[in-house]
């Protein structure tokens, strides 16, 4: 092998590739970078087997071939070397690669590119297609709802559910569920119904940081594949059954408070200051033009704040969980919100006002006194 490219390039595609190198594997391979020419470029790749990442740059190719190398010194030789041209040699059949740029030469030592795991291949699987500013949205409207128990690995990842026109974010750890759903760029040429792992959805945010326009999904053996121009990340799935999450969404209310999403956020941030207890409950009742939060732990003290709303319907008291409450606030991206109720016991329903794209559904907490 015998390739030319920029630094800046290199840099890039090393470490976008880094983001599927796991620090924790009994399998050396994995924390190596296979690097292979392509027809008009240098292809990287990583994986850790539950999550691969595959960049491609532009390069000259003089000669073909591909290598391996470990990815933490190629990242750290790479983001040394000043702004220029690099050139990365071999001799077909060793492991050993030069790496030069300017007055700078290394000689590396890779593993045999063949025992890097294959990747799946995807042809003819395509699924549809989804926005990227609108996939990151999704992505964190509802990832913060995704259970940490991984005694039900179900619910440690995102479902998502493609059908017709449609695509559905859902996720869920039993005590609260987050749906954000949307248009798809294409029609969805298949029904779909796939659990990602969050991880998987997490590192996939940040490889698309900046990155305009539509991107592929298509299935690939057990896999989920996301493909945008240049950049390729696969995702194993989590197998077993998403729970029936239309059955959670509250279809009736019997109160509707009508609140600004900010106010009620800094309202439920002060209150939570005294609610630091195993729970960290907070209570809410409004009537009329006047929401009232409060909460109370004997050990801390208490505290009780007055929003300004619209509430119609019969007058409920409810507790939540404030850390849930806020996770929802903190992402609701419009300034007005309807708090829906419809007993002390029931679930709650936030939704943004004038939006039926987003749905945040959040258990209540039973509380004595």
């Amino acid at each position: 092998m015998w390739v030319t490219c920029s630094q800046a390039s290199l840099l890039k595609g090393v470490q976008l590739a880094s983001r599927a190198i796991s620090t924790r594997t009994t399998m050396p391979i994995l924390g190596y970078i296979l690097l292979e020419t392509m027809k008009n470029g240098l292809r990287l790749t990583a994986t850790d087997l539950e999550l691969a990442v595959q960049v491609d740059i532009d390069a000259e190719i003089k000669k073909g071939g591909q290598v391996t190398l470990p990815a933490r010194i190629l990242a750290e030789i790479v983001g040394n070397l000043p702004d220029a041209m690099v050139e990365l040699k071999n001799e077909e059949g060793a492991h050993q690669v030069e790496i030069t740029c300017e007055a700078s030469a290394f000689e590396i030592l890779g593993l045999p590119a063949g025992d890097f795991p294959a990747l799946p291949r995807a042809d003819g699987s395509e699924i549809g297609a989804i926005d990227a500013d609108m996939l990151r949205t999704m992505v964190s409207q509802t990832i913060f709802a995704v259970s940490a128990d991984e005694t039900r690995p179900f619910l440690t990842g995102l479902y998502i559910a493609m059908e017709e026109a449609e695509v559905r974010f859902v996720a869920t750890d039993g005590g609260r569920l987050a749906l954000r759903k949307t248009g798809l760029a294409t029609t969805a040429k298949q029904k779909t119904g796939v659990i990602v792992p969050a991880k998987t959805m997490q590192e996939l945010m940040r490889a698309l940081a900046g990155v305009a326009g539509d991107v592929q999904l298509a299935m690939a053996d057990n896999q989920l594949l996301f493909t945008v121009p240049g950049l390729r990340v696969y995702s194993r799935l989590i197998s077993g059954q998403f729970p029936n999450y239309q059955q959670v969404i509250p279809q009736e209310f019997k109160q509707r408070i009508r609140v600004q999403t900010d106010r009620l956020l800094r309202a439920v941030r002060r209150m939570s200051i005294t609610a630091r207890d195993s729970a960290n409950v907070v209570r809410l009742a409004a009537k009329g033009k006047k929401l009232t939060i409060t909460s109370n732990t004997p050990e801390v003290g208490k505290a009780r704040e007055e929003v300004e709303v619209t509430a119609d319907g019969d007058t409920i008291e409810a507790a939540f969980n404030a850390r849930y409450l806020m996770d929802c606030l903190n992402n609701i991206d419009v300034d007005e919100l309807l708090f829906e109720l419809t007993g002390p016991l029931s679930p709650g329903a936030i939704r943004p006002t004038g939006h039926s794209d987003y749905v945040y559904v959040l258990a209540p907490v039973r509380v004595y006194g």
